[in-house]
């Protein structure tokens, strides 16, 4: 039956959402809730045209707000005792994360779009596997704190 975990999930998230202003809740509570926030989250939300540098910056901020918004809600779930410094340094990775990502959306299409002679794209391919690459620290020492504290990544990047 299908419907037991989602009623067992719904239910765990009303219980954090319920705890007392000052009083945390657990954190399996806590670590569903940011699950129902996060999981199967995308590295932008809305549709972009693609083509222009303006479309690569319009794809760079939405990048950057998707996870914003998904973060103002996690931000606002009671953090369990204890996980407090844990739970801000996950937070804080997201954030950074998502800022990278975006930055090199950026400068991926830049790359492209620089590459006009023949040894500009014989270069390429270096240049944009280091660009990929470049959040790959990053992902990891998040990815860490995601394990920790049983949640999924929250920018779409993961």
């Amino acid at each position: 039956m299908r419907t037991l975990p989602i009623i067992l999930g719904l239910a765990l998230v009303a219980s954090a959402l319920a705890a007392p202003p000052g009083r945390a809740a657990p954190a399996g509570a806590y670590s569903v809730a940011v699950t129902q926030i996060c999981a199967g989250s995308l590295l932008f939300d809305h549709s972009h045209a693609e083509g222009t540098r303006a479309d690569a910056l319009a794809i760079a901020a939405d990048i950057r707000a998707s996870t914003a918004r998904r973060l103002e809600r996690v931000t606002a779930l009671p953090v369990p005792v204890g996980l407090e410094d844990l739970t801000s340094r996950w937070i804080d990775s997201q954030r950074r994360l998502a800022s990278l990502f975006a930055t090199n959306w950026v400068r991926i299409y830049d790359a492209i779009d620089a590459a006009r002679t023949q040894a500009q794209r014989a270069a390429l391919p270096e240049r944009l596997e280091k660009l990929v690459h470049a959040p790959d620290a990053l992902k990891l020492a998040a990815g860490r704190l995601e394990l920790r504290l049983h949640v999924p990544d929250c920018t779409g990047g993961g």
